[in-house]
């Protein structure tokens, strides 16, 4: 048992780094700065007065505790009233000891895995939402938990076993106390009606919904938009996935549905099934395109049909000053002459090398999808296709190219991860 706690408190914690241990008095940070002890000397411990009934005896406990184990201990003053609520000594220990640690240094909290099981159940009886699920959090910034995963009766068994001086403080006997209540009775009941322990359930359910959080977030990224666009790759979709529902949700979201029914969930299968395109929510069509689905609403399409025009969909337009070497996603524009900006025309065609080329032929060479094509920007001079974007020129456009080096419109295509 000792040397089990004692190598989970090591290896959540660098040891190489400066601490402060949070002392009450109690079992827990006792504990705690004894494990420590052992094992780093860049450790000291403060105390928070909290003028409670037996604030001063836990106090004096700690005097001991330090003078034991040979720690420089720093007492700080508050100015809390003697009936102050568990919620106020618990913000105002918090500023103290954060606001007394030197650079460098972390504060470490006895708080353990029997804390975590009966903060989760007052977050649920309050009304929490997901977030509150989690429970505590075993980092931040300035502060780590390394006894987390350690129950209570671990930690007293560890205490008890190596005479480790500590003080029970009183109070935690008042079961009107919400957390002495949920503590002392309402546990304990659960673990005699149901097998196993409550604090192992709680901690899974916990680490579960923050894996499931922090999982969302890093995979919500595969999403990409732009204005009247939405690419979601065919994987994240698949029947097989246990997340799919959450990236639905994020589809009826971006497309403006308030509820995802069956009846969207129909079309989406019928599109990955059947490689079809459908009518998917008022404006917005959906299809696959190559491993990913697309729902693409024309409408919402920016367009700037002048010579300044700026964006169009995911395709972005700037002009720059000059260029020495042009490709196919540059072009320069001539001196005289109408310049616009406008999607394609069925029976369009462009003269490329001399000969009369449908742009059509042009999208099917480069595997742009049929959907894709009634959106894709063209760049008209005058009345006739100048530039098919990041595909093809027209002959006097690259004619113009080796007149003119400045004047020059760059495109690019750009879709945000969703998040953003």
């Amino acid at each position: 048992m000792s040397s089990s706690i004692e190598k989970i408190i090591q290896n959540n914690i660098d040891l190489s780094k400066k601490f402060v241990v949070a002392l009450s008095g109690g079992v827990d940070s006792s504990v705690l700065a004894h494990v420590l002890s052992k094992t780093t000397k860049d450790i000291r411990l403060m105390f928070v007065q909290h003028n409670q009934a037996h604030s001063k005896e836990l106090e004096e406990t700690s005097k001991k505790i330090a003078k034991s184990l040979h720690l420089d201990l720093k007492i700080i003053k508050t100015s809390l009233k003697p009936d102050s609520s568990e919620t106020e000594m618990r913000e105002e220990r918090y500023i103290s000891l954060l606001s007394n640690l030197e650079n460098d240094e972390i504060l470490l909290t006895g708080h353990n895995l029997s804390d975590k099981a009966e903060t989760l159940l007052i977050n649920l009886f309050r009304g929490t939402r997901l977030e509150g699920l989690k429970s505590i959090a075993p980092n931040s910034l300035l502060s780590t938990k390394p006894m987390i995963n350690i129950s209570k009766k671990e930690i007293y068994d560890y205490a008890n076993l190596n005479n480790i001086l500590y003080l029970d403080d009183p109070t935690n006997n008042d079961n009107k106390i919400v957390r002495n209540w949920i503590r002392n009775n309402l546990i304990p009941e659960i673990n005699d009606r149901f097998p196993g322990t409550f604090e192992l359930k709680a901690d899974r359910l916990s680490n579960e919904v923050e894996f499931r959080s922090n999982y969302d977030k890093q995979n919500i990224k595969y999403l990409k938009k732009s204005e009247g666009y939405l690419e979601v790759p065919i994987l994240l979709l698949s029947s097989d996935r246990w997340d799919r529902q959450f990236y639905f949700n994020e589809i009826g979201k971006f497309v403006g549905l308030n509820t995802f029914q069956k009846k969207d969930l129909e079309k989406i299968e019928k599109v990955l099934n059947e490689n079809v395109k459908v009518k998917f929510f008022k404006d917005w069509t959906c299809f696959k395109s190559g491993g990913s689905i697309l729902f693409i609403n024309r409408d919402k399409w920016i367009i700037d049909d002048t010579s300044n025009f700026k964006s169009y969909g995911f395709f972005n337009f700037k002009k720059i000053k000059s260029v020495d070497i042009f490709n196919k996603w540059m072009i320069a524009l001539p001196e005289k002459g109408h310049v616009s900006l406008k999607i394609f025309q069925n029976g369009e065609k462009i003269i490329s090398g001399r000969n009369s080329i449908k742009v059509t032929e042009i999208f099917r060479n480069y595997g742009i999808d049929s959907e894709l094509r009634n959106i894709w920007p063209i760049v008209y001079l005058d009345e006739d296709p100048y530039w098919v974007v990041g595909l093809r020129k027209s002959d006097l456009a690259i004619e113009n190219e080796k007149k003119y080096n400045s004047n020059i419109i760059v495109a690019s295509t750009e879709k945000s991860s969703i998040e953003n």
